[in-house]
């Protein structure tokens, strides 16, 4: 892509700014901008641990599945304390991904099949694990505390900034960002240059489930309860964030900054919705288009792989 279309998604999220100004008094107000950050927290987490199994070239759909079975467990253990029950949903998020890089690369599984099935089953075993049910015993105030705020900042929101740097940094400044680009452009050239390719195929799995399994914790500490079907549908839209943003969904082009556009532009286009009242039942048609124009914007400006480019 030129410089021109690199800065598609930052012009189109100016220009929704702008739009949401001229119709919302409320829209460009520190609080509002604060909330959208806040409310679409868990979708920024598990959007860069997609952007990264993205950018090799795989796609993960077990993480919304991830996000249920953390929620509820993180829920059902809240006597182990605060610490050891992030360690715990760290570890569950960083086993399914360790299991889902070694399906696919051990076992050669397409990335899609492999975590199409591991969602399956992981919902299932949400739903067995509460009999269906929410688990509503007690979340301790501690573990509240962090969707709280900090000096009239949410935590979430600072969760979510703190996320991105650390992608940023790890994609643009680490071999293994520049090998997790390599990768989505052309396998056995990677190969070819030393690359350990599966082995960083598996970490994005690992990266995936593990900010899939905070982002269930996440929500635990916003609702106050362990709830089953929590996470259904955030695979479909960390794929749109980070597409949205300008990723190339068949790998090795992409950055961090562009998912973040991606999960603001998606975010402000809600936002907007929602302030003007407009059905929650339109909605989603809107997000679904907005999908559909850049994939098929994305599509006509990618040139053949091998040539990558970061932010």
């Amino acid at each position: 892509m030129n410089k021109f279309n690199n800065k598609i998604p930052l012009i189109t999220l100016i220009i929704l700014i702008i739009l949401g100004t001229l119709l919302s008094e409320h829209f460009l107000t520190i609080k509002n901008m604060s909330n959208m950050i806040q409310f679409s927290a868990e979708i920024a987490l598990i959007s860069i641990g997609m952007a990264f199994v993205i950018f090799t070239g795989g796609i993960d759909l077990s993480v919304g599945s991830i996000v249920a079975l953390a929620a509820v467990v993180s829920a059902n253990i809240q006597h182990l304390g605060v610490a050891n029950v992030l360690l715990i949903v760290v570890i569950i998020g960083a086993m399914i991904g360790l299991i889902n890089g070694l399906v696919i690369t051990k076992a050669k599984v397409e990335p899609f099949m492999a975590t199409l099935a591991m969602m399956a089953i992981i919902r299932a075993l949400t739903l067995w694990y509460t009999n269906g049910g929410p688990i509503l015993k007690g979340v301790s105030d501690n573990f509240k505390q962090l969707a709280n705020e900090y000096l009239g900042v949410p935590l979430p929101v600072i969760y979510v900034l703190l996320a991105f740097i650390i992608g940023f940094v790890l994609l643009n400044h680490t071999p293994f960002g520049r090998h997790v680009l390599a990768i989505g452009g052309g396998e056995e050239t990677s190969r070819l240059f030393g690359i350990k390719v599966e082995r960083v195929k598996i970490a994005v799995y690992i990266i995936s489930g593990i900010l899939a399994g905070l982002a269930g914790a996440l929500i635990t500490a916003k609702i106050g309860m362990g709830e089953p079907r929590s996470g259904y549908g955030f695979e479909l839209m960390a794929i749109a964030v980070v597409i949205v943003g300008g990723t190339n969904l068949m790998g090795g082009r992409g950055s961090i900054g562009g998912t973040f556009i991606g999960l603001m532009i998606l975010t402000v286009v809600m936002n907007i919705m929602s302030l003007l009242d407009i059905s929650a039942y339109i909605q989603p048609i809107v997000r679904g288009l907005i999908i559909i124009v850049a994939a098929l914007a994305i599509s006509r400006m990618v040139k053949p792989k091998n040539v990558h480019e970061t932010s």
